[in-house]
């Protein structure tokens, strides 16, 4: 029996006790907001390191010809453009319409654009190649749920890579700190003049579990193969899984155990 996940902020936003489906509210309407500016604002938070990161990203999950990709809460497509190509197909899949709406204007590629949560995914069981979530697990309202729904739409064999922040090194964590807590909303003030927009930002930063718990989650999901790859002092982490080619339940099931 899988575990129950001890990553759940589907109650908090900012800090502050809410319903789940206020928090749904609350990340949707900050998204709405927030789609004009994220690009700008993560080249700025990250000193423009994110475009490194998600190039680790393709390396490890160039698709190949005839695949089908699913970018989750892949908001204006900046992961998913780096996946596109003529020969297979990538989907963008967000909750926020500015976001979509923003990608879908400015990319003239393949890039498939659907709305939808991350935790009711519109997507039969076993019909995509691969997955990719970049900065956007940890405003997922139940972290447990999506991951539960990337495995089951994954095919056989298929990989989820999930790029996310993480705790960095011991040594660079107090001026990392520093660095969020003081530094982030003044570049966030003069990005977005949004502040309640990038204070979430911060704390969401801030608040998301280490990469160990992560990668305990993909396992107690059941994806195989499981590793994490710790990049810039470990300022951000990349999850990597892959859905067994067979399930043990379904194994149990047919054989009546």
């Amino acid at each position: 029996m899988r575990r129950a996940s001890k990553i759940d902020h589907s109650h908090s936003f900012r800090r502050h006790q809410v319903t789940p489906e206020e928090r749904d509210q609350l990340m949707f309407d900050t998204f709405q907001r927030l789609a004009p500016y994220y690009d700008r604002l993560l080249d700025v938070q990250s000193l423009g390191l994110h475009r490194y990161w998600r190039q680790v990203v393709v390396k490890i999950l160039t698709p190949s010809p005839g695949q089908c990709l699913l970018d989750v809460a892949g908001g204006a497509g900046e992961m998913a453009k780096r996946l596109a190509g003529p020969e297979h197909m990538v989907v963008v899949l967000d909750s926020s319409l500015s976001m979509l709406n923003i990608g879908r204007a400015r990319n003239n590629n393949d890039l498939l654009w659907v709305a939808g949560l991350a935790r009711a995914l519109p997507f039969t069981d076993n019909s995509l190649d691969a997955a990719v979530c970049a900065f956007g697990i940890r405003n997922v309202t139940y972290v447990d749920r999506a991951l539960q729904e990337i495995f089951r739409v994954l095919k056989p064999g298929g990989r989820f890579v999930c790029l996310e922040v993480s705790r960095p090194w011991a040594a660079v964590r107090p001026f990392y700190h520093l660095f969020c807590r003081y530094v982030v909303p003044r570049l966030g003030m003069w990005v977005t003049r949004l502040p309640e927009v990038y204070e979430y930002l911060v704390d969401s930063i801030e608040d998301f579990p280490d990469y160990k718990e992560i990668t305990q989650l993909f396992k107690d999901t059941g994806f195989n193969n499981v590793s994490c790859r710790r990049l810039t002092m470990g300022i951000v982490c990349l999850h990597i899984g892959t859905k067994p080619m067979v399930i043990v339940e379904d194994i149990n099931r047919k054989s009546g155990g």
